[in-house]
């Protein structure tokens, strides 16, 4: 049962490695003058609240479906529905928040100040991407949920949300391994890599929702048959 729940929340999980925001934060923290050790601070709480905020959702739905009763279905229908919803309705909001053509997207003004952060900035910085991050937030929910309503005991729960959040951090983990070399061509793909993702931010994420919000309508409609 795990492997089919893996299979769930793996595409959930690639829809935070590639979220714009937090990859940027670590590259400018990369690029800054504390760069190597606010880096491996802030993936490392991305890490921990990710998976704080997954089992924390995974562990308020464990329990509400123990068997294939008609009300166990329809409660998966329902969620299915909602997050299909959710996503969707983020992929409209985002989209409409794009940059006109020809008008260049503005840094956001806590990423503009990051060179002075210390790592205790840097660390409550991932733990705002990680818990109550308007783009994250939904998909660890949907992750938690899925997990929780599985049926797995306490040990495969606490198992595949690990492998969830690691897997989801994988977008500031990388950077910051490829970082930790310091040469000037990874420096230099590293801030080119940051420009495209401010200015390219709410299409990637409106293209990312939209996948996510098919994906779950999917789930809702695949619950009729179960």
């Amino acid at each position: 049962m795990i492997w089919q729940v893996l299979g769930d929340i793996l595409p959930l999980a690639f829809g935070i490695i590639i979220s714009p925001m937090p990859i940027a934060a670590v590259i400018a923290l990369l690029l800054g003058p504390k760069g190597k050790v606010n880096a491996v601070a802030f993936t490392l709480a991305f890490l921990v609240a990710t998976f704080a905020v997954t089992l924390a959702f995974a562990s308020g739905t464990k329990g509400t479906t123990q068997s294939d009763s008609f009300f166990a279905q329809l409660f998966h229908i329902v969620l299915g529905f909602a997050f299909a919803a959710l996503f969707f309705f983020l992929a409209y909001r985002s989209w409409r928040r794009r940059p006109k053509k020809g008008v260049r997207s503005a840094e956001p003004k806590w990423l503009a100040a990051i060179d002075s952060f210390g790592v205790v900035k840097a660390v409550g910085l991932a733990l705002l991407l990680g818990t109550v991050n308007l783009k994250n937030l939904p998909i660890e929910i949907a992750a938690g949920a899925t997990i929780g309503t599985a049926g797995m005991e306490w040990p495969l729960v606490f198992i595949a949300v690990l492998v969830f959040a690691v897997i989801a951090s994988l977008g500031v983990i990388v950077p910051t391994l490829i970082g930790a070399s310091g040469s000037p061509k990874v420096t230099g793909f590293l801030r080119s890599s940051k420009n495209s993702l401010i200015a390219h931010n709410n299409v990637i994420l409106a293209v990312l929702f939209v996948i996510l919000g098919v994906l779950q309508l999917g789930k809702a409609i695949g619950s009729f048959g179960g």
